[in-house]
């Protein structure tokens, strides 16, 4: 479960995207683990989809994740 710190300096998708890079890290996450769909996760934070999306992009420009169109996001090596 993610943690938002609406107070904090650090934007939403930055606490998004450093939540998750950290999970991957320490094998919270494994391989091919499909990370939640944007829309879901988005409605159950209660924020925006684009922040979701925004976090996801960082991840994916890392190479922590890959994406396909229609098959999400998976975590990779």
């Amino acid at each position: 479960m993610l943690y938002m710190d609406e107070h904090s300096k650090t934007p939403l998708y930055q606490q998004i995207y450093e939540q998750i890079k950290v999970a991957i890290q320490t094998g919270e996450m494994r391989v091919g683990e499909k990370l939640p769909a944007t829309r879901t996760l988005a409605n159950e934070l209660c924020i925006g989809r684009n922040t979701v999306e925004n976090a996801y992009q960082q991840l994916l420009v890392e190479g922590y994740v890959s994406s396909k169109v229609g098959s999400g996001y998976v975590v990779m090596d």
